[in-house]
């Protein structure tokens, strides 16, 4: 082969190289990944209450058929109570409304949403009262006169007392203890009535007669099950993924986020993590997976509010 034909294949090849698109994928600074998949933390809007100085929103969820986000609160330290609700429509984010009592302390700090009927049911210090979504008005429910600590909706009412040591459930007129002997903190029930709760001793799932130990931290901020039913608990360092196994005592707990200041957490009418960091609400927005660390460098794809 001659000089003149190595010209002509080198100039080929370069104009085969030039023709190939290069593609470059810089890395989302605002992006967290999990094991399958990479989101973008998207900033939605301020929720506007009365907060009190240092901002704390305990609980979130969804009236699914009108888009409406419930969430309770610390209101101002002047006022009265020191535990509200609101909610937001989040298709048109304008105003916020907050449920009263009017002269009445309610104290409601923990609710739970019967999406089939359009019910908001709301534990407080003066027991359970429902609110029809309809008429927007409040009524009471039942165990008038008990605080309420934690209370989550499974075709009945399920709620937890200030001072009892066990989860009961309203069928009717009567009361089923559930869960007894545990200091619940909070808990939800998933399709098959397995209860997972936070304790102070832990984090545990239940169903029956039998109890597994899941994690001895008991500080996890809450519990939220998804529209698949998969339940999810958060901490200080992000979202952790519990997986309920056929045989109670194999379930686990998985850390699957890396995700800082997370108050409150639930999901939206796409299935979409939503959550809150002081007054802000926030989405996690799945994207293509190159826009994440690939997990081979020491940088990790933090976000801080």
């Amino acid at each position: 082969m001659n000089f003149l034909e190595c010209d002509t294949i080198m100039l080929l090849v370069i104009a085969l190289l030039s023709s190939i698109p290069l593609v470059i994928s810089e890395l989302c600074s605002t992006c967290v990944r999990s094991d399958s998949a990479c989101y973008n933390v998207t900033y939605l809007f301020d929720i506007q209450a009365p907060f009190r100085e240092h901002i704390v929103i305990h609980k979130l969820a969804i009236l699914r058929s009108t888009n409406t986000l419930y969430y309770s609160f610390e209101p101002n330290i002047s006022d009265e109570e020191y535990y509200k609700v609101g909610f937001i429509n989040l298709d048109d984010p304008v105003n916020s409304t907050i449920i009263s009592g009017g002269k009445y302390i309610m104290n409601f700090g923990t609710f739970d949403v019967d999406q089939e009927n359009g019910l908001v049911y709301l534990g407080g210090s003066d027991g359970i009262y429902v609110l029809d979504t309809k008429s927007y008005k409040v009524a009471p429910y039942s165990s008038r006169g008990d605080s309420v600590l934690s209370l989550f909706y499974k075709g009945h009412v399920y709620f937890v007392r200030y001072g009892e040591y066990r989860i009961v459930k309203k069928k009717g007129d009567n009361f089923d203890v559930i869960v007894e002997h545990m200091p619940v903190k909070n808990f939800v029930v998933n399709k098959d009535y397995v209860i997972v709760f936070v304790s102070m001793y832990g984090l545990f799932a239940t169903k029956n007669d039998e109890t597994v130990w899941l994690s001895k931290n008991s500080y996890f901020r809450g519990l939220a099950i998804n529209l698949d039913d998969e339940i999810y608990v958060w901490w200080l360092d992000g979202i952790y993924k519990i997986t309920i196994d056929k045989k109670l005592a194999d379930s686990r707990v998985d850390k699957v986020i890396e995700l800082e200041d997370i108050d409150a957490l639930t999901f939206d009418n796409d299935n979409n993590f939503l959550f809150t960091s002081g007054r802000s609400l926030y989405k996690l927005l799945d994207v293509n997976m190159t826009l994440c660390d690939d997990g081979t460098s020491n940088t990790k794809n933090k976000t801080r509010w």
